[in-house]
């Protein structure tokens, strides 16, 4: 395992609403005991993680598994991806984590964020039978767990629970059929490329949003504590529920580096099993 904790290197590569109303709605897991994910705090965009071992839980079995051996090559040594053309831009393993730099431009509230992927679970429930990496992100308000699934052309979200200062859970949200985290075939990497994606929040009164997606630059170089990468730069906007209207910069190998609108975040550092 290589593990990538750098300042200043150069390389070259790049929301909630009220508790399911029902128990028919509620996505029902069974822990494997592992780490998780990205951080994503209420009323923000999305970010993510994912796992590398944990198998699949007893009774859950179907489903296709994520697709963990596509996660691109590690990063290694301190040029780790640069001028990378292949892999992932969420690569999604066991152990993966990320820090960022977080700042809230709505409450002046700043701090570190982070995310692990702890483990692949086997969905119950209203997905029953989909493997997906349980990623635990700390936000500046406290944290969530999401269930996210790489279907080998893009990295999804199936739950998401927000937690508080405490632990304690505040909402959980199951979406349908799934919440988009990026779409990583050809045709939406490409620039200028756009598309609109719709999906239904079952924790906000099953509630129609819209996401609109652009491809704004690729191979764009961004320079974090992290380092300098050359990333994917694609702006969402949502429409209803928690709207937001965010950019984010994405690294082949890497993951998420940058993140500007409601939340700014800058990768600090990150650790690709």
């Amino acid at each position: 395992m290589k593990t990538q904790e750098c300042s200043g290197q150069k390389s070259s590569v790049a929301r909630a609403g009220a508790p399911l109303a029902g128990a028919a709605l509620l996505l029902v897991l069974v822990p494997l005991g592992c780490h998780a994910g990205d951080p994503a705090a209420p009323g923000s965009a999305g970010s993510g993680g994912s796992p590398g071992s944990g198998g699949s839980v007893p009774g859950g079995s179907g489903g296709s598994p994520p697709i963990g051996s596509d996660a691109g090559s590690p990063p290694s040594g301190s040029d780790a991806g640069q001028s990378a053309t292949t892999g992932r831009y969420i690569p999604l393993s066991v152990g993966a984590s990320w820090a960022w730099n977080g700042f809230d431009t709505l409450s002046g509230q700043s701090g570190v964020t982070d995310s692990k992927v702890e483990a692949v679970e086997t969905l119950t429930g209203a997905k029953a039978g989909i493997s997906a990496f349980r990623v635990r992100s700390k936000t500046l308000t406290g944290s969530t767990v999401n269930w996210q699934q790489d279907t080998g052309t893009a990295v999804v979200r199936h739950r998401e629970q927000f937690l508080d200062a405490t632990g304690a859970i505040t909402s959980d949200h199951v979406f349908m059929p799934t919440k988009l985290r990026l779409d990583e075939s050809p045709a939406h990497t490409a620039l200028n490329a756009s598309w609109t994606e719709t999906y239904t929040d079952m924790a906000m009164f099953a509630t129609p949003i819209t996401v609109t997606w652009k491809v704004e630059a690729v191979n764009e170089m961004v320079t974090v504590p992290a380092g300098t990468f050359s990333c994917l730069r694609v702006h969402s906007v949502q429409t209803g529920g928690a709207a937001y209207d965010s950019t984010f910069w994405f690294a082949r190998n890497i993951g998420k580096v940058k993140e500007s609108g409601t939340e700014e975040r800058q990768l600090t550092r990150y650790n690709i099993p």
